[in-house]
């Protein structure tokens, strides 16, 4: 049955600079620890292997099983690396992804040898999505991870299968592809694959996800059950059934008491993630809520420490946080408190454990379900 339009973030595929960046990967990156210099070294090395925009690209890769068992899973390479890993989350923002901010991630799941030429590779990759297919496969291998296995999850049967569950176990990185939040809500909850994502990310292991992945890595989720709803819309009224929440569906420490936002200044979402914080402190008991909110294009690496750095290309990372605030029913036109808001720019850096950032501060406030900014610029 043809889902509902919603949130949709299924993997772009890369640009041809993008492709020509990482088409002759020669494994080159170094061991966690410089975030950003490391992660850059690695496409300096895609930079300097590359022959050319038009380098041909590998054919997709074959499904190795598209059984009944409510799943489709796409390998490449042999999964038999082990690493020790430094942990953290990478949040993307939907649309392109960028090579630098995925390579810090597979650098956070550890150094899991060398080739014959003596250059380091990373560890095994299960990239988990409810659509799509086996987009990541080559990208991610060309970066320089030992193998990329992706599940394609289409029910709660496949949710629930011994063959998932151990791809994950003995995964070093952790990927969630874009698509519909609202289906990985419904089919991962209270799931193999749910317990076994937790389990890894308790040891230490890294986790990252883009669009819909991103937004079901925090602790609040907008799940976006019967539809995707609009800035207008949620100004006007705060209520609406497009309005819906989840919690908790991954434990990802990191995220604690967030609520994500992907394609943020691209759709001008400032109007709706405004209204999902008030509705979080209004009626779903949570205290001083944290508003990560990344544009198309952008990303968020966050490391174990709480240091974040932003990657790629657009608009960067939002910081809102709401004035603590009772509960009660909000008013439609929506009428709220102002919140802060801490814009961080592309090769900025922030800490998340007091959730701060260099540089101006400023607020947005809504009126009778008018949203206006302090400085007079929205985002």
């Amino acid at each position: 049955m043809p889902a509902v339009a919603r949130d949709r973030g299924a993997r772009t595929q890369p640009t041809a600079f993008a492709l020509c960046r990482c088409s002759r990967l020669m494994r080159g990156v170094p061991a966690p620890g410089g975030q950003m210099m490391m992660a850059r070294a690695a496409c300096g090395l895609l930079l300097a292997a590359c022959g050319g925009v038009g380098d041909p690209v590998p054919p997709p890769t074959s499904p190795i099983g598209a059984l009944p068992t409510g799943y489709t899973a796409y390998v490449t390479g042999t999964p038999n690396a082990t690493a020790s890993p430094a942990g953290g989350v990478y949040l993307a923002g939907g649309g392109a992804d960028d090579a630098v901010g995925m390579a810090w991630l597979l650098a956070q799941g550890g150094v899991a040898g060398t080739t014959r030429g003596g250059q380091p590779y990373f560890g095994d990759v299960v990239v988990l999505r409810t659509s799509g297919s086996d987009g990541y496969n080559s990208f991610l291998e060309r970066l320089g991870a030992n193998s990329v296995a992706t599940y394609v999850i289409t029910s709660t049967e496949g949710a629930n299968s011994d063959s998932v569950a151990a791809a994950i176990a003995r995964a070093e990185v952790l990927f969630l592809a874009g698509g519909d939040q609202s289906t990985y809500v419904n089919r991962w909850t209270g799931t193999r694959l749910q317990r076994a994502v937790n389990t890894r990310v308790a040891q230490g292991y890294p986790i990252g996800g883009t669009s819909a992945g991103l937004s079901v890595l925090a602790r609040h989720i907008y799940s976006a059950q019967l539809a995707s709803t609009t800035s207008d819309v949620a100004l006007a009224n705060p209520y609406d059934r497009s309005i819906t929440f989840a919690k908790d569906l991954f434990d990802v420490p990191l995220l604690a008491n967030v609520i994500a936002e992907p394609h943020f200044v691209t759709r001008d979402r400032m109007g709706r993630f405004y209204t999902f914080l008030a509705r979080l402190q209004a009626d779903d008991g949570a205290r001083a809520p944290r508003g990560l909110a990344i544009d198309e294009g952008s990303a968020v690496g966050l490391a174990a420490n709480h240091r974040a750095t932003v990657f790629g290309a657009g608009g960067g990372a939002y910081l809102l946080t709401p004035p603590p605030s009772p509960g009660g029913t909000l008013s439609a036109p929506l009428t709220y408190h102002a919140m802060t808001v801490a814009r961080v720019p592309i090769g900025g850096t922030f800490d998340a454990a007091s959730w701060t950032a260099p540089g101006p501060v400023y607020s947005v406030t809504a009126r009778a379900g008018v949203l206006t900014s302090s400085n007079g610029v929205m985002y």
